[in-house]
């Protein structure tokens, strides 16, 4: 530098560019903070960016390439602006362009948010997304499964199931069950035999969005006696929605559970299995007594629903009103 132009870097540069701030600055304004030598002034740039914009496919852009920043600081604000400013943001050619580089980055924090940002604008489809679950990052490769269940992508989820990484599997578990196809349940059969419990629960857990076939249900019954609650729970949830034939009898003994979250689980499910079964009346009236109040509610709450049901739907058929019936309720 010669003659009076300033340095780059330095306090002095963040209180100029603070000051600039309240002038409400656009993106050029803002350029030479933005590209300045001193990490401080950067991250401070984007942060003045981000409440100055007025409107935001330049901003958007700029957020994007700072994901690729040499310094850590700036890469951690750009990723925190992409989270923060989601809704805003726009999603243009640079932006996206900028995304895909730093789904390369050494940084795995970096390449996770570039996933989000990606799947979250729409701007990846299934086949990029299961290139990048080779990702060696586990968390990044969860958010890339986030990414394929936003597209209901059952056979990449398959896939991902057989991840080295129960994170991921676990992963996977819950986003079959929010995408509650039926298709669905064969790759949480795999996963209700998984090695890890809390992939096994929410497998079990997840049938009851996806439907419980009968194999499921033969799992689900024998997971009812696993040492883990996690896994009990999860399987009295999927037989809520199983044959009632094969679920009324081991949800009824699951009512007795040691844990709580067990009974409540067999004690809702029970709620919606109770037409014509008068042991299930019988279960759910005595749950009304049981020492936790979420129990109890959810058995009032089945019973009323039963009560309801007997109240709506006749008991016998009605009889059809012949002369002879009118003449008799005329006489009285």
């Amino acid at each position: 530098m010669t003659g009076n132009t300033p340095a780059q870097g330095g306090p002095h540069r963040i209180l100029a560019l603070l000051e600039l701030a309240d002038e409400v600055p656009t993106t050029d304004e803002l350029a030479e903070f933005l590209t300045d030598t001193d990490p401080d002034v950067r991250r401070t740039a984007l942060t003045v960016l981000s409440e100055a914009a007025e409107t935001w496919e330049e901003p958007s852009s700029v957020f994007a390439a700072a994901l690729l920043d040499p310094a850590e600081s700036v890469r951690r604000a750009a990723i925190e602006l992409l989270s923060e400013l989601r809704e805003v943001l726009v999603s243009g050619e640079s932006f996206t362009r900028s995304l895909r580089e730093a789904c390369g980055h050494p940084d795995a924090d970096v390449r996770s948010a570039a996933v989000v940002a990606l799947w979250r604008h729409r701007l990846c489809d299934v086949e990029e997304l299961t290139a990048l679950l080779a990702d060696p990052d586990e968390a990044v490769r969860c958010e890339i499964v986030l990414g394929l269940v936003s597209l209901d992508a059952l056979d990449a989820l398959s896939d991902a199931a057989d991840d080295r990484s129960a994170a991921v599997r676990l992963a996977v578990a819950r986003g079959l069950a929010a995408v509650g196809d039926p298709r669905g349940a064969a790759t949480l059969i795999r996963l209700a035999e998984d090695s890890d419990f809390l992939v096994r629960a929410a497998a079990l857990s997840a049938m009851a969005h996806t439907g419980c076939t009968e194999q499921a249900a033969a799992l689900a019954r024998t997971a009812l006696a696993d040492p883990a609650w996690q896994i009990r729970q999860g399987a009295a949830a999927a037989l809520a929605v199983a044959d009632p034939q094969e679920a009324v009898a081991p949800l009824i003994a699951a009512t007795r559970d040691t844990n709580l979250d067990v009974r409540k689980a067999a004690v809702r499910a029970l709620g919606g299995l109770s037409a014509g079964r008068p042991e299930v009346l019988a279960a759910l009236e005595a749950a009304v007594a049981d020492v936790d109040a979420d129990v109890r509610a959810f058995a009032r709450m089945g019973l009323t629903d039963a009560r309801t049901d007997l109240t709506e739907s006749p008991a016998t058929p009605s009889t059809p009103i012949t002369r002879t019936t009118a003449q008799a309720e005329g006489d009285h």
